[in-house]
């Protein structure tokens, strides 16, 4: 394999792990926003909510929570992982699609 076809391949890695996680980002922030109705108000009042109950929460339960956070995090990774499984599959899908466009002399 040459230097080229790795760092295709690496990029194109590292970018499907990048919206992967961002995917698993939105949908934390989907989750909160259907707690607040769907309302910024309503989403910042959920998050100030959570955020004042997991500082005064004691330490073992600190790291309960984060244990379970991580663990929910993993599994909506994989979830969606899944679900873009193809994406990462298909190899230079942007440079054999086929365009419209007509290539003049």
């Amino acid at each position: 394999m040459r230097l080229a076809d790795a760092c295709y391949h690496s990029l194109r890695l590292i970018g499907w792990l990048a919206v992967t996680l961002a995917c698993v980002a939105a949908v934390w922030l989907l989750f909160f926003a259907a707690l607040g109705n769907f309302s910024f108000g309503g989403t910042v009042l959920q998050l100030e909510n959570f955020a004042s109950r997991y500082v005064a929460a004691s330490a073992e339960r600190q790291d309960r929570f984060a244990h379970v956070f991580w663990l929910t995090s993993a599994g909506l990774f994989a979830a969606v992982g899944y679900f873009r499984r193809h994406s990462l599959l298909t190899r230079g899908a942007a440079v054999t699609s086929h365009s419209r466009e007509t290539h003049h002399g």
